[in-house]
């Protein structure tokens, strides 16, 4: 089995992750062949020393291969942190296959929260338990991880019927026949499938039949690099690629109707504490944000959900609630904008935060600081508001024109 971990002058964070590493091998699957790949994209703060310091006497498994990382990689702060992420991966996978590897599990080198036992739920329902993708499944307070929850995880959801609540995430397994099918497809050379490699990924995995599950992992704390993206650019690739494989897999999503769990390994682990967050300040910015982007938006949505809009707008803060069939009609609405390029794509986007920014409102002053039940039977009412509104998106799909009256 193997390993891969990607880095780029990560020297801060990447000796605890390669402990980490080790530590997982040794104590979960000491009877199988094993090796670290370090995929290493040329960083000059000496990532590769405290590689080989942190591994110390078995540095001997691991195996270093080299991607490139292009000034354009380095322009664009992917949100995980790791410039040329899809050539990365692509090196671990190509070295995970010449080896002969019958599972591969990916890790990020900025996980500061990495344990041992992440190795094993990662690896294991891979190598043992006959299942081709692992996704992971992180604990988080409500606050966190809202855009996963507001929009990847129910149309992602929605789109095609597989109930993954983390489809981007920077961990996961997988075994060796979907890895020779992920290095089968195109976009590797030219690096096509850039920063949404990983919503790409675990699409991959679904729409080609592959037997999926998740694992559940602790808290993920993710050291952020200095260039990482703000809120409007990780919405730009974050949504951006979960538009694009949308458009790319419209004859699958559309076939399909309702949706159906996976199988869950591990326990859910206390979710941490965090921060809170100023409620009223998010409605005055989706308020904000409805005064300078109301002409865009309604490039984009139509009459009807404008004037739902504006009620929010007029309404009191102490009683703000965005809808959830609203909220499910909006996030089609843009896709369809999306994919008909009405706006440049990272104006369009863009302009999507503020009403990011007011349903997480909406969703903050309802579920407060609820525990882990709380919010999940929240997120499973969301998703549900998806999966009834998906005919909405299938008419505006084919048929754009009819909603602009």
């Amino acid at each position: 089995m193997v390993i891969g971990v990607g880095a780029y002058n990560n020297a801060a964070t990447i000796g605890p992750v390669m402990e980490a590493v080790q530590a997982g091998l040794q104590r979960h699957q000491p009877a199988v062949e094993s090796c670290i790949v370090l995929a290493e994209g040329g960083s000059t703060d000496g990532t590769p020393d405290v590689v080989r310091h942190a591994l110390g006497p078995r540095a001997g498994r691991l195996v270093q291969v080299a991607y490139p990382v292009h000034p354009a990689d380095l322009l664009e702060a992917a949100y995980h942190g790791l410039p040329g992420r899809p050539q990365a991966l692509a090196a671990i996978f190509r070295t995970a296959a010449a080896l002969g590897a019958r599972a591969c599990a990916v890790v990020d080198a900025s996980v500061a929260s990495l344990g041992a036992d992440w190795i094993a739920a990662l690896i294991e329902p891979a190598l043992d338990g006959g299942f081709d993708f692992v996704a992971p499944c992180y604990a988080r307070a409500p606050q966190e991880g809202a855009l996963t929850r507001s929009i990847v995880y129910p149309l992602f959801r929605a789109l095609y019927g597989v109930r993954l609540h983390q489809p981007a995430g920077g961990e996961f397994g997988c075994s060796r026949a979907l890895l020779d099918h992920l290095l089968a497809q195109d976009g590797w050379q030219d690096g096509g499938h850039g920063v949404g490699v990983d919503i790409w990924t675990t699409t991959a995995a679904v729409c080609g039949g592959f037997k999926v599950c998740e694992t559940r992992l602790g808290p993920r704390r993710h050291v952020s690099r200095d260039d990482a993206p703000d809120l409007s650019a990780t919405i730009v690739q974050v949504i951006g690629a979960l538009f694009t494989e949308q458009a790319r897999r419209a004859e699958v999503w559309q076939r399909i109707r309702g949706s159906a769990g996976v199988p869950a390994f591990g326990t859910s682990p206390a979710v941490p504490e965090a921060p809170p967050v100023e409620v009223s300040q998010l409605v005055e910015s989706f308020r904000l944000g409805y005064r300078e982007l109301r002409d865009v938006w309604a490039a984009v949505l139509p009459p009807a959900t404008i004037i739902a809009l504006k009620r929010l707008v007029v309404g009191s803060a102490g009683a703000f609630a965005m809808d959830d069939e609203l909220w499910a009609r909006i996030i089609y609405d843009f896709a369809v904008g999306h994919r008909l390029r009405v706006l440049r794509p990272d104006h369009l986007l863009g302009a999507l935060t503020p009403l990011y920014l007011g349903w997480l409102a909406s969703f903050l002053g309802e579920v407060g600081t609820g525990d882990a039940a709380v919010v999940d039977e929240r997120i499973e009412r969301l998703a549900l508001a998806f999966e009834r509104q998906k005919p909405y998106l299938i008419s505006r799909w084919r048929w754009p024109e009819r909603f602009n009256a």
